[in-house]
């Protein structure tokens, strides 16, 4: 094993020293608790014509649907719920009790939106004499809308169980809410992402001080945007960090060769680089030294030894023959247009490694293909024969203008999609050859 893969470089250090002054607890792997808060405003009918200013709090215990190897379906959960409404400016409605429901997505679509019921008591207090305060029962439904602020809209009732007149009321509402209430869903990034038991992980960004910089010409609006994506980049990269620390230990433990073991921490190493470039790029552009925490790898949870050879061959496939062999593609393709001296350089460092991860992710298919025998070429087959996986849609498209953001590394949103295209093709041919060889 080469001394650079044997001791953690200085860059790396730094960013340990990142990851202890932040507080990512949404993204402790082994986290599987939601706290989702939402504030909205409704209108109310039944005993009395109301407006309302509401807010939400909810938490739920998590659960998620899974395929082999641990990729994830979208979350369910269930857990207790608290709400307070002020009607009129003259009198407030409560309500407790448990909710439950299920995002209505998978990975890909980045909880497109989800569904929670509740049920629980409610009390609202004095209107007037004719309208005293009354206890009763809470029924209702809400869909939250996008990913991580949610446009929330719900629909609820209250049934009065004391007092008179006995007329049940109504409420029609909408607001925000953040984050969604089980949980965000990270979608697949190009590149070797960060898996968890919760599913992917992106490191949370930190502002560390100003920084100066020399992009003047650039105007405020495309800078920011800029800015964005490079600082989503140097996330990303930051991710594969343990995700590679973690593919190293598992390597040792299911006994590959030591060759494999010392190239997933070599990669570990340039994904330190990537991530410092990312990050530089960044804080240029923004006035402000930004970067990402550094986070645990994720525990290890397989059963024994098949299982870990059935996991770390789908991880392969996905994670570093299409993730990375994406990455590599996208970062030429972004390298043909790019004018910057900074943003080329790490253009041309980012394709160059990222190609050989991806040689690393096509090793490591072929070590647990050989070991796992055909419980593993079975699950590796399915996943290379299905449909075409769709493009990741781990960024939005920054907004600017074209020319400036082709400078900058930036593709339009066709030309990624056609990265990914091309990987996807060429990876799945030489696949099936593998699986039959």
């Amino acid at each position: 094993m080469s001394s650079r893969s044997c001791s953690l470089p200085p860059a790396l250090a730094a960013l340990g020293v990142a990851a202890l002054v932040s507080l990512p607890g949404q993204a402790r792997a082994d986290e599987r608790f939601a706290i989702s808060g939402g504030v909205s405003v409704s209108l109310s009918f039944g005993q009395k014509l109301a407006f309302g200013l509401g807010a939400d709090l909810r938490a739920a215990v998590l659960m998620d649907g899974s395929q082999p190897g641990g990729y994830s379906t979208g979350n369910m959960g269930f857990g207790p719920f608290a709400q307070a409404t002020w009607l009129n400016f003259s009198a407030g409605r409560f309500a407790a009790g448990l909710h439950g429901g299920s995002d209505i997505s998978d990975d890909f679509d980045n909880n497109a939106y989800s569904i929670d019921g509740e049920f629980g008591w409610t009390y609202r207090t004095r209107y007037s004499d004719e309208l005293p305060g009354q206890h009763g029962l809470h029924v209702g439904a809400m869909t939250t809308l996008f990913s991580p602020l949610g446009l929330e809209l719900s629909a609820r009732a209250a049934i009065p169980l004391s007092g008179e007149p006995f007329v049940p009321e109504g409420t029609f509402g909408a607001g925000l809410r953040f984050p969604p209430p089980f949980g965000v869903r990270f979608r697949p990034i190009v590149g070797r992402p960060l898996r968890t038991a919760d599913g992917v992980v992106l490191p949370p960004a930190l502002g560390l001080g100003p920084a100066v910089s020399a992009l003047a010409r650039l105007d405020r609006a495309t800078r920011a945007a800029l800015a964005g994506a490079w600082l989503d980049s140097a996330r990303a990269e930051c991710g594969s960090i343990p995700a590679f620390l973690a593919l190293a230990r598992d390597l040792a433990a299911v006994g590959a060769p030591a060759s494999l073991v010392a190239r997933a921490l070599a990669a570990l190493d340039d994904e330190v680089r990537h991530t410092a470039r990312c990050s530089e790029i960044a804080s240029a552009l923004a006035g402000w030294r930004l970067g990402p925490a550094l986070l645990p790898p994720p525990a290890a949870r397989d059963a024994d030894r098949q299982a870990a050879l059935v996991r770390m061959a789908l991880e392969a496939w996905h994670d570093g023959c299409l993730g990375e062999g994406a990455a590599a593609t996208r970062a030429r393709r972004s390298l043909a247009g790019a004018k910057d001296a900074g943003v080329c350089a790490a253009l041309g460092e980012i394709a160059r490694d990222e190609a050989l991860h991806a040689e690393l992710g096509w090793r490591v298919l072929a070590y647990c293909l050989a070991e796992g025998g055909r419980e593993v070429r079975e699950a590796v087959g399915d996943v290379m024969t299905g449909p075409g996986p769709a493009p990741p849609r781990d960024d939005a498209e920054v907004e600017g203008e074209r020319k400036e953001l082709r400078a900058f590394g930036q593709l339009p949103r066709a030309e990624a999609d056609a990265a990914w295209d091309e990987t996807w093709a060429a990876a799945r041919r030489d696949g099936e050859r593998m699986l039959v060889g």
